[in-house]
């Protein structure tokens, strides 16, 4: 079984709230802390729901039986329905597309976007209908009965793998409107690593891989890794855990 981790680093919709909100005479940066205030007043935190969201950057990380491969995709390059379509396409090339409680806010996520886009996913919905659905939940895979899972990050640095170095989605949003584009890559590809690694380690524990097999897969992630500059602090990160 091959299969590619998939990560997205989210911005808030603010196409939409503007749309929702009669809020066209605002900037984004005024428009974005209303939809923060209003999510505060009905649930106490500013932390967006998927329905609010759109994408910033989504990051994959393909394990096949010869090479990893990381593919980013920000908005600052593309358009949104490219990243979408990129998504889509591994989804159909390279399944499953693995995720860390995916099925939560990312699945939802994308499929909102497409229909913000009329996008059409039939590939995907017939694969899904023919029970071959090319998304894969860690958190369901792993332990269906249970409902609350640690975020990505403490889950990773308890296994001893790097974690998100202290990257947090609450504040890619005040670095775009900064004009800084990079952290939505690195803040996407860094929890796509450590997904697939996360991954890795549930596989082995299910028997799909021989420990050799994670090992092998690993080395040549490390090997990706120190190709990219802005990967060095994970890399220090991984050495550094127990």
């Amino acid at each position: 079984m091959h299969f590619t981790a998939l990560a997205v680093a989210p911005l808030p919709d603010i196409e939409t709230a503007r749309q929702s909100f009669g809020l066209d005479d605002l900037s984004a940066e005024d428009v974005g802390k209303v939809l923060f205030h209003r999510r505060k007043q009905q649930t106490g935190s500013e932390q967006l729901d998927w329905d609010q969201l759109a994408l910033g950057a989504v990051s994959m990380v393909r394990f096949t039986s010869d090479e990893v491969r990381i593919e980013s995709f920000s908005i600052a390059e593309f358009p949104e329905l490219m990243l979408l379509d990129a998504v889509f396409q591994m989804m159909q090339t390279a399944p499953p597309l693995v995720t860390w409680g995916g099925r939560r806010q990312l699945l939802p996520l994308l499929q909102f976007r497409c229909l913000k886009h009329r996008r059409a996913i039939v590939d995907y919905w017939a694969r899904y209908e023919d029970q071959r659905d090319p998304h894969l939940d860690l958190q369901a895979e792993w332990l269906p009965q249970i409902d609350r899972f640690p975020p990505l990050d403490a889950m990773s640095r308890r296994l001893g793998l790097p974690g998100m170095l202290e990257l947090r989605e609450e504040r890619l949003w005040e670095q775009w409107l900064a004009g800084d584009g990079e952290p939505l890559v690195r803040y996407g590809e860094t929890a796509a690593i450590n997904t697939g690694l996360l991954a890795l380690e549930i596989f082995h524990l299910q028997g799909r891989y021989a420990l050799s097999e994670v090992d092998a897969w690993r080395e040549r992630l490390r090997d990706v890794l120190k190709e990219t500059p802005r990967h060095a602090a994970l890399l220090q990160a991984w050495d550094s855990r127990p």
